[in-house]
């Protein structure tokens, strides 16, 4: 019981997190727009600060931040406080099969792309503001893990602040080596009959997932491999700029949310243990789709962080053929 109470009160504090993280991305999309075109023709010797722009970003950082916050301390952090961290090494996954580090590493990442953008769009060169887009989404995911990390039922998760961690350096990474931006990482999503029938399972006593943010069994995490710059010269003019292939990770036969989905201390016992699915897929590149305004250049980028529906081969757990993978 009193995991199952971690769990629940851990994804609620992480989906603040990621909440908070989303309105911060929204107020600062309209100043994306410009930091395409900055990051373009500055270097590092030649960035100059706007401080009229920092301010304008510094200020709106700290007004959501406190807004938000504010909101979630009334919200979630209700519970009994102790006065020494609880460090979780919850390495086994027996509750969403480690797909819920998989949000953690695309919020971390999405939120230092993001970031990145806004601090360019103030004037810094491109490495620093990927070096301070990966400092700001770090620190704000550390503050959700410290503020966890004091209250009795959750607690500081090590492998969620690794995959924060991770997911925070990829854009940096991006950006001081550009041949590794030949890799990348996208999600889908098609909801599950966990999330759709809930109220259905939930009357008969079988698995169910209220929220959207808790239906895993509906999610997929793909890497993915822009091939044509992997293929010799001679031959990258005869391979689509915008196809790919993409490695996807999902799991299927969840026991429902903030409840363990496998082993023998599994929520539904008379039913097999959830298993983890590994896919090969088509992959779609959106920037290529053809060019526009500025905001519609923006809105394709923002559209690259998702997997679009694509045939696909399932390789584990067995090998199973799926003409269009949603």
């Amino acid at each position: 019981m009193g995991t199952s109470l971690k769990a629940n009160s851990t994804r609620r504090a992480h989906a603040s997190a990621g909440f908070t993280a989303v309105i911060l991305c929204l107020n600062l999309g309209l100043l994306n727009h410009s930091a395409t075109a900055d990051t373009r023709t500055q270097d590092e010797a030649t960035s100059q600060v706007q401080l009229n722009r920092l301010a304008a970003l510094g200020g709106t950082g700290i007004a959501v931040h406190w807004a938000g916050f504010k909101y979630f301390d009334r919200a979630w952090y209700q519970g009994e406080r102790g006065n020494s961290i609880r460090w979780l090494r919850d390495w086994s996954g027996d509750t969403y099969l480690h797909m819920d580090k998989g949000g953690h590493f695309m919020g971390g990442m999405f939120f230092s792309r993001s970031m990145a953008h806004a601090f360019a769009w103030t004037g810094f060169g491109p490495r620093t503001a990927a070096s301070l887009g990966a400092a700001a989404s770090w620190a704000v995911l550390f503050e959700v893990e410290m503020r966890d990390a004091y209250f009795a039922d959750w607690g500081f998760s090590i492998p969620d602040f690794l995959a924060n961690t991770a997911g925070a350096s990829v854009p940096l990474i991006h950006t001081l080596w550009p041949s590794t931006q030949a890799v990348g990482f996208k999600f889908s999503y098609w909801p599950s009959p966990l999330y759709l029938d809930h109220d259905k399972r939930l009357a008969a006593g079988q698995p169910n997932t209220q929220y959207v943010i808790d239906d895993y069994q509906g999610m997929t995490f793909w890497l993915t491999f822009a091939v044509e710059r992997a293929l010799p010269s001679r031959l990258q003019a005869q391979w689509p700029d915008w196809l790919g292939l993409a490695v996807g990770y999902t799991a299927r036969g969840m026991h429902g949310a903030n409840v363990k989905s496998r082993g023998r201390e599994r929520e539904f016992a008379e039913l097999p243990s959830a298993r983890p699915e590994i896919l090969l897929s088509l992959d779609y590149n959106a920037t290529y789709l053809p060019s526009g305004g500025w905001m519609w250049e923006n809105f394709k980028k923002q559209l690259n962080w998702l997997h679009f529906p694509a045939p696909a081969v399932r390789v584990y757990p067995d090998l199973r053929f799926c003409l269009l993978y949603q």
